[in-house]
């Protein structure tokens, strides 16, 4: 009976890895049009590094998924414990050599600043991103290298009592629900943030007016932008951009040159763009 609740654990645990390591996974989403991007000319000399790395990524959480659920079956121990401990070993070896290649081509990088600049291009443009996106990996690599143990360790599981039995079920019910929010409630955030980067890139194409009278155009180009980003605060921050912009703009015709009033608002406008240029770099990469 303990060698059945060790499976039973261990594909708790896989669960729970592949709830963890699905929020990098997130960043990619929609997945399609991420694939599209990689495949694109600007992506022509790391395309099969990045891909493959997002496909490893992708396996990994589907197996963790498929072995979580072989865990309540009679299939061999060795077999879980392969499909445990595999694709962690992969996930945690191979996307640091697929980018040595990358950093052979540049000589002068050291190979640490070749890797930060490899994961920009998987949208995890800060360190701050880059740092949570690491920590979920190893994170969701030893969970699943503890389950692999626990499988190996566990080579004859027994019948268990069914009042037992039912109590994992529902923990593995509950798991399943967990899932159930976390993958749509990740694909709509991915959705999201694809919105806000498709804001960002129309706002950094846009040109500078050489006229004042192609300034209020301008400026309501920045909040037809604005509205069309995805999460509210970047849609904020671009409206209130626009908006305050024209305030400074209403000011220079009635205030004098140097007046507080207009030293106030040209402070805020200065403010409100940088804001938006803190924001928007985090979507450095398409």
């Amino acid at each position: 009976m303990v060698d059945r609740l060790k499976h039973f654990r261990a594909g708790l645990l896989l669960a729970l890895s592949s709830a963890v390591i699905f929020w990098p996974i997130s960043y990619w989403f929609p997945l399609p049009e991420y694939l599209g991007v990689l495949a694109s000319e600007d992506y022509a000399d790391y395309s099969l590094a990045l891909r493959s790395i997002v496909i490893i990524y992708l396996v990994f959480f589907l197996l963790n998924l498929l072995t979580a659920g072989l865990s309540a079956t009679k299939v061999s121990n060795k077999v879980k414990f392969w499909l445990s401990l595999a694709p962690a070993a992969i996930l945690l070896v191979i996307p640091f050599i697929l980018i040595i290649p990358t950093a052979l081509s540049f000589p002068d990088r050291n190979y640490f600043e070749i890797f930060q600049a490899m994961y920009r291009l998987l949208r995890f443009a800060s360190p701050q991103l880059l740092a949570l996106a690491l920590i979920c990996t190893v994170v969701s690599v030893a969970l699943s290298i503890r389950a692999a143990l626990m499988f190996r360790s566990a080579p004859d599981p027994q019948a268990v009592n069914p009042k037992i039995r039912t109590r994992y079920f529902i923990y593995a019910g509950v798991s399943l629900l967990v899932l159930a929010i976390i993958v749509p409630l990740g694909a709509y955030n991915g959705s999201l943030r694809s919105l806000d980067r498709a804001a960002c890139n129309r706002y950094a194409a846009l040109e500078v007016p050489q006229l004042d009278e192609d300034v209020p155009t301008f400026l309501s180009e920045i909040r037809v932008i604005g509205e069309s980003a995805g999460n509210r605060s970047l849609q904020n921050l671009l409206v209130n951009f626009s908006d305050i912009s024209r305030q400074y703009l209403s000011l220079l015709d009635t205030e004098p040159e140097g007046s507080i009033a207009l030293k106030e608002i040209g402070s805020l406008t200065a403010k409100a763009k940088d804001e938006v240029a803190k924001v928007c770099s985090e979507y450095g990469s398409r």
